[in-house]
């Protein structure tokens, strides 16, 4: 492998690292410092195409300084269907991102 070739796996690498990193820390300061609130599931997206399963569930929830937000939730379980009401955790900065509890 070539010097251009090394260079383009380390990039790879450095940017996958940093994803992972904000990935967890997201989910840590959710957890750590989360506000609790109910949601309703307000749709459920197949993003996987025809040869593959990939839903991304959204919840509408409103923020304890009273702002309505369509958050992606970022650990979703089977079987949740729209209308459906949860409870979840979101993180005043991160509110696009809620977390099942």
């Amino acid at each position: 492998m070539d010097t251009k070739g090394i260079i383009i796996w380390i990039v790879f690498i450095i940017i996958c690292a940093a994803i992972i990193f904000f990935s967890r820390k997201i989910k840590r300061e959710t957890e750590e410092e989360g506000i609790e609130t109910t949601g309703v599931i307000s749709r459920i997206v197949d993003e996987g195409g025809i040869d593959a399963v990939d839903f991304r569930y959204y919840v509408i929830y409103r923020t304890m300084d009273g702002e309505e937000i369509e958050g992606m939730i970022s650990n979703p379980a089977s079987g949740l269907m729209e209308g459906q009401q949860v409870r979840i955790k979101y993180h005043p900065k991160y509110k696009q991102n809620a977390r099942l509890i």
